[in-house]
C-alpha cells in the first residue's frame, strides 16, 4: 500500500466538500443529509483504484474550479462577514460624529460661560 500524504487528504476533502455543495444544491438535499452524502462520495473517491483515482480527481478539480465551486465552497459566509464589518464601520463613524458634536457643544458652553464672567467683571 502506498503512503498517503496530507496533501492527498486535503485535496480529496476539498473536492468532497465542493461536490457535496454542488450535488446538494442541484438536488435540493437537506443539510442534515449532506454529511451522509459526503461520506459516500469520500468512500467512492478513496476506494477506486489509484490509477483511475488520480485521473478522476484531476477531472473533478478541473470541472469544479471552472465552475467556481472548488475555490469557494461557502461564499455566503464571506458576504455575511463583509456586511458585519461594514455595519461596525458605520457605527464607529456615527459614534465619532456624535463625539465631535458633544465636544463642540461643550466648547460653546465654555465660551458662553467665559462671556458671562467677563460681563460680570466690568465696572460699568
Amino acid at each position: 500500500m502506498q503512503q498517503v500524504s496530507m496533501m492527498d487528504l486535503a485535496t480529496v476533502s476539498a473536492v468532497v466538500a465542493a461536490l457535496v455543495t454542488v450535488i446538494g444544491n442541484a438536488f435540493s438535499i437537506e443539510k442534515q443529509y449532506r454529511a451522509l452524502l459526503a461520506i459516500g462520495i469520500a468512500g467512492i473517491l478513496w476506494f477506486i483504484p489509484r490509477e483511475w483515482g488520480e485521473q478522476v480527481l484531476m477531472a473533478l478539480i478541473i470541472g469544479l474550479t471552472a465552475s467556481g465551486v472548488y475555490s469557494q465552497v461557502k461564499p455566503r459566509d464571506n458576504a455575511n462577514e463583509l456586511m458585519r464589518m461594514q455595519l461596525r464601520e458605520e457605527l464607529r463613524k456615527e459614534q465619532e460624529i456624535e463625539r465631535e458634536r458633544e465636544l463642540k457643544q461643550q466648547e460653546r458652553e465654555r465660551q458662553l460661560e467665559n462671556r458671562q464672567e467677563r460681563r460680570d467683571d466690568t465696572p460699568y
